[in-house]
């Protein structure tokens, strides 16, 4: 079986150590490739070596983590985690 966020939204645990995990992936992959950080030119240059990996990275990763982990990421976890963002899939704190 493979877990998503979408068909265990409730395994909070799993999908935070599943982010931490994919997050630091992404920062040795970068480090592998020479690509430690988006320090010379224009963020927005999808022409710049960061910006070229991100597509690459992104299908690879989702690539490890399918076969390896049984786990499928969803894009926006993809995305924060290449980035070193915040993991964007936190428990609601809703009362009724």
């Amino acid at each position: 079986m493979m877990y998503t966020v979408i068909t265990h939204p409730e395994d909070h645990a799993l999908h935070v150590r599943e982010y931490r995990l994919l997050r630091d992936w992404f920062r040795r992959r970068l480090h592998e490739l020479g690509i430690d950080a988006m320090q010379d030119g224009d963020p927005m240059d999808p022409h710049h070596p960061f910006n070229q990996a991100y597509d690459a990275l992104c299908k690879e990763a989702e690539r490890v983590w399918r076969s390896e982990r049984n786990y499928v990421p969803s894009p926006l976890q993809l995305s924060h985690a290449f980035f070193q963002m915040e993991d964007p899939i936190r428990p609601d704190q809703l009362t009724a």
